[in-house]
């Protein structure tokens, strides 16, 4: 006979006397496992008691001196001391954390004591007491709404905001005599509408009866050929005449920047 096919003997559980077979180099006594259990129950009844050994405590929360058999370490007397234990360690961590996180400022306008955090440079308890504070002596005065506002000697700062100095500047354009400029603009080539204009742009139309004009300043161009656009379309805007805005639109600089391109204005294309 083979090992694995080997059988073991049959046995008598200790329990309930009934014959069982156990497994392969099994040890068993019981037949099952109720069987096994009330073993180890009338095991452990028949050992000889061993008294715990009694140990003095003293409580980490009221300071009382205690007796406890029971295994471990014990630090408190009671389950109530021991949540009030529990309790004051938190409100000790919490402590600790405000004390480094935080500082204690008393406010130089009310006298109130506040907590601020530590890093921020926090003055005052309140934007309230904030806007009673002392103007610093480098301080100057808006010409324009007369408002107190810090600005360093160095900047020659006029005005407290972006909106009061556009303000100043307005005011003080209107206050200059300009008529010595707008005198010389009127003689001056480069502003007159002619050729000459600093912006004038090369232009070649062409006409509805094919005649092909190419000059440059289309303003110039339509004040000094009025015969070839309706009357009604040369009244003036903006120094700029109704024609000379509707053909500008066949430009090809300004094509590039139309969604719709513009073939044809009153019959008039561009040339080239």
């Amino acid at each position: 006979m083979t090992r694995s096919s080997k059988i073991a003997e049959a046995r008598v559980c200790i329990i309930c006397g009934q014959e069982f077979t156990p497994a392969p180099k099994s040890a068993a006594k019981t037949c099952s496992r109720d069987c096994w259990i009330e073993l180890v129950r009338r095991n452990s009844l028949n050992q000889p008691h061993r008294p715990r050994k009694v140990r003095v405590f003293t409580c980490a929360f009221c300071g009382k001196v205690f007796e406890t058999d029971a295994p471990g370490t014990h630090r408190t007397c009671s389950p109530d001391c021991a949540r009030k234990q529990h309790s004051k360690k938190i409100k000790e961590a919490a402590a600790a954390h405000r004390a480094e996180h935080y500082l204690t400022k008393t406010c130089p306008i009310c006298g109130k004591v506040f907590e601020t955090q530590r890093g921020r440079n926090r003055t005052y308890c309140s934007r309230a007491c904030g806007s009673k504070r002392e103007i610093p002596k480098n301080s100057e005065i808006c010409v324009i709404c007369g408002r107190k506002f810090f600005a360093p000697k160095s900047a020659n700062r006029k005005t407290c905001s972006q909106q009061c100095w556009k303000e100043f500047l307005s005011r003080s354009a209107k206050q200059q005599d300009l008529t010595a400029m707008r005198e010389g603009a009127k003689y001056c080539p480069i502003l007159q509408s002619t050729p000459q204009h600093f912006r004038a742009k090369e232009w070649a139309l062409r006409a509805p009866d094919g005649t092909e004009y190419r000059f440059k300043n289309l303003n110039h161009f339509v004040r000094t050929h009025k015969e070839l656009f309706p009357p009604e379309l040369l009244r003036e805007h903006h120094c700029t005449p109704f024609i000379a805005t509707r053909l500008s639109a066949l430009a090809p600089w300004r094509q590039a920047k139309r969604a719709k391109q513009a073939l044809s204005v009153l019959g008039w294309t561009w040339a080239d």
